[in-house]
């Protein structure tokens, strides 16, 4: 019995492989080369699409979510006899698939997908404070904390992507959006609890962080510019 050496088939008395065309002793197929690009065709056509998969992987997500809510809420029912704390970790089991799932499955309109993403922690906090009975503190704390962590996330993000050489100016804009949040935090605070709008503790870090922020955008620039200070900084 002959073997044919790249695929194994038995090709007993044959001058080449009747698969893909191969010649014993020879490591480029004869006549037969159509036959090994059919091969080659067909096993791309095997593989999944790049939407295919994507769609697999939000529709193996969603069932494995749906599995952990149904058990969840069944255990609170049959338990407890009503329907109670399951609430919180439906909602949390809901913001995980509103997170991970429309930007998976959105292959060709990536914003419709980050849309979905960045409108997760909103709905996720109006949910929890939806299952107290009222809307208390969602719309005046939770949500404007929310709004300045993704604001700051975003322009750390987009400048970091606009820039034409990344190194430390990327930590300069890292810092900067911590600060931003730090403010923005105490000043929500502040006014949910029904003072005037002032700042100290964030004002303190802000304080430390800016001028670190600034420092290290020159230091990326300056040392860029200049070799003698590349070579002293060793960079």
């Amino acid at each position: 019995m002959s073997l044919c050496p790249r695929c194994g088939v038995d090709i007993g008395d044959a001058a080449s492989c009747p698969l893909c065309g191969l010649v014993p002793g020879y490591e480029t197929p004869a006549t037969a080369m159509p036959h090994a690009r059919n091969l080659v065709d067909l096993t791309a056509s095997v593989q999944p699409p790049s939407r295919a998969r994507h769609l697999f992987v939000a529709e193996l997500i969603t069932v494995s979510l749906a599995i952990a809510a149904l058990t969840v809420f069944l255990v609170d029912l049959l338990t407890g006899g009503g329907i109670s704390w399951s609430l919180y970790p439906l909602a949390a089991l809901g913001f995980i698939w509103l997170s991970l799932c429309p930007l998976i499955m959105a292959t060709k309109r990536k914003i419709l997908g980050l849309a979905f993403t960045a409108l997760a922690p909103f709905a996720f906090l109006l949910a929890l404070d939806l299952i107290n009975g009222d809307i208390n503190w969602s719309l005046r704390l939770g949500l404007p904390i929310a709004a300045s962590v993704e604001l700051a996330a975003s322009f750390a993000t987009f400048v970091s992507l606009r820039s034409r050489r990344k190194g430390l100016n990327l930590l300069s804009f890292g810092l900067l959006a911590i600060a931003f949040v730090c403010l923005s935090v105490e000043g929500v605070i502040s006014l949910w609890l029904g003072g005037p709008l002032r700042f100290s503790w964030s004002f303190i870090a802000s304080s430390a962080l800016v001028p670190i922020a600034i420092f290290l955008f020159y230091a990326h620039h300056r040392l860029a510019a200049d070799a003698t200070l590349r070579r002293l900084f060793h960079v």
